[in-house]
């Protein structure tokens, strides 16, 4: 057999090789787009109004709403549809809240990386209409909200468990979001991230985890920021009694609670105790926090709450957005105030946050 057929013929295998492995990924990735579509036309509509009404983040709702310039919204619709075929009307309405509820939470801290690769999705297609996008930040944030890279699979778990707490402060945790953002609660608050909540200063802002801009020239993030702060209080007497807070009723997918001695402001909204919990469990036992957490989530929310013994729940591992756990894609950062802070490592204990508490060296920012 001459040396030019035994070359043709390992050709024609690697070929026949390399087919089926190109084959059997796009078979996977179709099945994996197919699950998803199939997801979010079974799950619940997309709510009308990315808060509940009635909670005191409204009127910074509605300054974001009206911040964003006339048709912005349907043409990032029509440019994420064409560059996303395969994304459902239905998706399309989710990643466009939870896009809307990241705002939100950047209008009330001065860092926040992002945790979930779709909702990224939106804002990268956003930044397309630059003129629109330059717009709606000078009229929300009061000055621009970049959209920068902060390095491939960047470990942060402090700052994705002050997300999942101030998230279920402001916004209902659904299934649909909670696949969005790669479920909740993955990591315990870190122990200079609570001293940092307990011992906040309106006075002295300039210390503080919170949005120094937005509390010192918008009133509607001032309001919202001084409720996350009294949240945080309530919470964190719940943890000092050393009596975890009523669990959510597992036999119903309605709110509704076991009997306890504790019941949070949130509950007002139909928040849930999730965030009680965690800074309960971060505080008093973080070695259980995330299954401890967990059964504070809606019993439909569990189901895709995944924690296995091979996950590192509360070391400070963050593995990245395509699995299971969450990874910051990027963070934001204001031309105003000085927002090179980050915050690596994870410190929680057991100790309480109490007055004589040391304080953080996290957050904060520079001059107006």
């Amino acid at each position: 057999m001459s040396f030019d057929l035994l070359l043709l013929i390992a050709f024609i295998i690697v070929f026949i090789v390399m087919f089926r492995r190109i084959a059997r990924r796009h078979q996977g990735d179709s099945w994996s787009i197919k699950a998803n579509q199939r997801f979010f036309r079974s799950a619940v509509a997309a709510p009308t109004s990315i808060v509940p009404a009635g909670h005191p983040c409204v009127p910074l709702v509605l300054r974001l709403e009206n911040a964003l310039p006339a048709d912005y919204a349907h043409q990032l619709r029509q440019r994420v549809m064409t560059e996303h075929p395969d994304m459902t009307e239905e998706e399309w309405n989710w990643r466009w809240v939870e896009m809307r509820r990241y705002f939100l939470i950047c209008a009330l801290f001065n860092q926040m990386p992002m945790f979930s690769s779709k909702v990224d999705d939106i804002w990268h297609e956003m930044l397309m209409f630059t003129r629109e996008y330059q717009q709606f930040c000078d009229r929300f944030f009061g000055y621009m909200l970049h959209h920068s890279p902060h390095g491939q699979s960047v470990s942060q778990p402090d700052q994705c468990a002050l997300f999942d707490w101030a998230y279920s402060q402001l916004f209902p945790i659904t299934r649909p979001n909670s696949r969005l953002w790669n479920g909740f609660f993955n990591y315990p608050l870190a122990l200079s991230t609570m001293n940092n909540l307990y011992s906040f200063n309106e006075y002295r802002i300039d210390h503080s985890l919170f949005n120094r801009h937005t509390f010192n020239h918008i009133p509607e993030a001032k309001t919202a920021i001084l409720y996350l702060s009294k949240q945080f209080q309530d919470h964190n007497k719940q943890a000092l009694q050393k009596t975890p807070p009523a669990r959510y009723n597992k036999q119903s997918k309605h709110h509704t609670y076991d009997n306890g001695n504790y019941t949070s402001p949130s509950d007002n909204y139909g928040l849930g105790l999730s965030g009680c919990a965690a800074v309960y469990y971060s505080q008093n036992d973080v070695q259980h926090f995330c299954p401890a957490v967990n059964q504070y989530l809606p019993a439909d929310v569990q189901t895709l709450q995944s924690y296995n013994a091979s996950s590192s729940c509360g070391t400070g591992y963050m593995s990245t957005d395509s699995g299971s756990g969450r990874s910051g894609h990027h963070s934001h950062g204001s031309d105003s105030y000085d927002s090179s802070h980050s915050h690596s490592g994870n410190d929680s204990s057991s100790s309480s946050c109490s007055s004589d508490s040391s304080g953080s060296s996290c957050g904060g920012g520079g001059g107006d």
